[in-house]
């Protein structure tokens, strides 16, 4: 599967292809988050999606289903031996503007790999680009069902506890980044109400209870 042919617009987030930044590590990192996860007749796709410090992360731990890949740049990233390295040296800025992009180019090899595997997939990514609609728009030409799930997060909360995070678990988010985010995010959301076989909204401030 080419992973360009139902996200036309991938170049605009990635700025290689996989072979770029391949190695033995992210290989090993790939077939860790695949390892035990069986193909299915009627996969599904979920999407959780919100701003950077919305509560994704602790929202999929929670719900993540059994034979499910739970995928997470984010965790890509931070799984680096070169980040953590770069973390002692250099700081959590540096280290994540060195890595992030390779750790997102990792994520979609991942998820190409997934896909084409008729893997379940839980993915934490905001969604908040065109390359992700043309997936939701083209995964049921694949033969998945699509869920997005919606962290609803107040921005001011989502920066303080980015910057928290940040301090404990070495997981930075630059503070524009969630205003940028933030001011997409409603348009997004209207817009995977048209594409995507279901779309809940939970409380990211409240226990993550249904918004209505």
């Amino acid at each position: 599967m080419i992973l360009k042919t139902i996200m036309p617009s991938l170049p605009q987030l990635i700025t290689d292809d996989y072979a770029a930044v391949k190695s033995a590590e992210s290989e090993k990192i790939i077939a860790k988050l695949l390892e035990g996860l069986s193909p299915v007749k009627e996969p599904e796709f979920c999407q959780v999606s919100g701003i950077p410090g919305s509560g994704k992360s602790t929202f999929c731990k929670k719900h993540l289903p059994k034979n499910y890949l739970f995928l997470s740049f984010d965790q890509i990233m931070i799984s680096l031996f070169g980040y953590q390295q770069m973390l002692k040296t250099k700081g959590i800025i540096a280290a994540y503007q060195q890595y992030e992009m390779t750790a997102r180019i990792i994520g979609y090899e991942v998820l190409r790999r997934a896909l084409q595997n008729h893997l379940n997939i839980m993915l934490e990514h905001s969604g908040t680009n065109q390359a992700h609609l043309e997936l939701f728009k083209n995964l049921p030409k694949e033969g998945y069902k699509t869920t997005v799930d919606f962290i609803i997060c107040d921005i001011d909360l989502a920066i303080k506890r980015a910057h928290k995070r940040a301090l404990e678990t070495k997981r930075y988010v630059p503070e524009q980044l969630i205003v940028e985010r933030a001011e997409k995010f409603n348009q997004y959301r209207q817009a995977y109400q048209n594409l995507a076989n279901k779309v809940i909204s939970f409380d990211g401030q409240n226990n993550f209870k249904i918004i209505k």
